[in-house]
């Protein structure tokens, strides 16, 4: 923490930049200047005020990161400084952050115990709970990458046992034929483990299929996405080491008064900013999922068909997710 406590006439400069800034919309290098000491601001108060842990720090920072343009136009010169009002802004935010990632546990582990381990706490099932059929992990039986094409023909043949009625009729009907359920399972092939983890009783209804062949040929193929899986980590951990690094360029900038010292500074920091873009940008185009040349590959089908498909059941889905008429929107 390079930055904090702020000295009285460091901070009395900051409510005079930010107030200068106000009467001046127009001057962006003062808005990039307290653009970048707020980030590093709101990056280090909640650890300075003992309200996050120190790793919490940059993800509170992207919590926050929308609202402040709002607190540099909103502050006002009065009891309190500018570091002051955003110190304020911090202990309220603070506790609707980890509102939300306790909210955010609680859902992931409701998600976790009802679709992948069985409920076998009798004395607290509800009195005349319908008992609902769940497969454990423990359960689910993977085969090798070889065998798709063959479970993938399986499942296009309906299976004759009885399903819960989780779908709509007229979608049924429409998955009826051959073609569409040979098109709707090449769509799943692509992202399986979404498909897997929310949506394979609904699924299993739709297509008609047995329900453990889907998790069996969902849980196979999903194995396929592990090593990009966890290249976007390695790059996610990159990412948010360039940007850990960055704020302590600028805070070592701050101190730095020798020309030739901040003149390396500033290369250092323009160098690690291209670095930390690079990465970013290379995460917002990674994917967690098989490719059409990849699903062409492993079901051995033409990737023309995969482009079809992917067509189809895009259109389908805009057609039969539109709520419009429901919500009566104008």
């Amino acid at each position: 923490m390079r930055i904090l406590p702020l000295s009285e006439t460091a901070s009395l400069l900051l409510d005079s930049q930010v107030m200068n800034y106000q009467s001046q919309r127009d001057n962006d290098e003062l808005y990039h200047s307290l653009h970048e000491k707020t980030q590093q601001l709101l990056y280090e108060l909640p650890y300075h005020l003992h309200l996050l842990a120190e790793e919490e720090c940059a993800p509170f920072l992207f919590f926050c990161w929308d609202a402040i343009d709002h607190y540099i136009t909103s502050f006002r010169i009065g009891r309190l400084s500018y570091l002051g009002y955003l110190s304020q802004v911090v202990r309220r935010r603070s506790r609707h952050y980890m509102a939300q990632q306790r909210d955010k546990a609680k859902r992931d582990i409701l998600l976790l115990k009802s679709q992948r381990y069985a409920y076998d706490d009798e004395e607290c099932s509800m009195v005349g709970e319908e008992e609902v059929p769940y497969l454990k992990s423990s359960d689910i039986v993977m085969v090798d990458i070889e065998q798709l094409p063959t479970l993938f023909e399986q499942l296009l043949a309906p299976a004759c046992g009885d399903h819960t009625e989780t779908v709509d009729d007229e979608l049924k009907t429409l998955f009826y034929s051959e073609t569409n359920r040979r098109r709707l399972l090449i769509v799943l092939t692509l992202c399986p483990d979404v498909a897997n983890t929310h949506l394979i009783d609904e699924l299993a209804d739709l297509l008609g299929a047995d329900r453990e062949l889907l998790s069996t040929y969902l849980s196979t193929a999903e194995t396929l996405l592990e090593e990009k899986r966890r290249c976007r980590e390695a790059f996610e951990t990159v990412s948010n080491r360039h940007f850990r690094r960055l704020l302590e360029i600028e805070a070592q900038m701050e101190d730095a008064f020798d020309p030739d010292e901040r003149k390396r500074l500033e290369e250092l920091r323009e160098w690690t900013a291209r670095l930390y873009k690079a990465k970013v940008t290379k995460i917002r185009e990674q994917e967690v999922a098989l490719t059409h040349s990849e699903a062409s590959r492993i079901l051995g089908i033409p990737k023309g068909t995969v482009d079809s498909s992917v067509h189809y059941i895009r259109r389908l889905l805009l057609r039969y997710m539109d709520e419009m008429g429901i919500n009566g929107y104008p």
